[in-house]
């Protein structure tokens, strides 16, 4: 499946609060996520998205 930059951006989009409610969560169960950490992790999934939507576009390009 191809993802597309209105596929990257719902996916970044979406990931922030849902990365933000899991410190929530794990506050249910007395386990201290600092903010730093959901942000750290945050950047990682972002980097993760941005390199295999960049990832796919070299490839298309590398076919033609």
């Amino acid at each position: 499946m191809k993802l597309t930059a209105a596929g990257a951006l719902i996916l970044v989009a979406m990931s922030i609060p849902i990365a933000l409610e899991l410190r929530t969560f794990f506050g249910f169960f007395s386990i201290e996520v600092p903010i730093v950490v959901v942000a750290i992790v945050e950047a990682l999934f972002v980097l993760a998205v941005l390199a295999v939507y960049d990832g796919g576009k070299r490839s298309s390009r590398a076919s033609h």
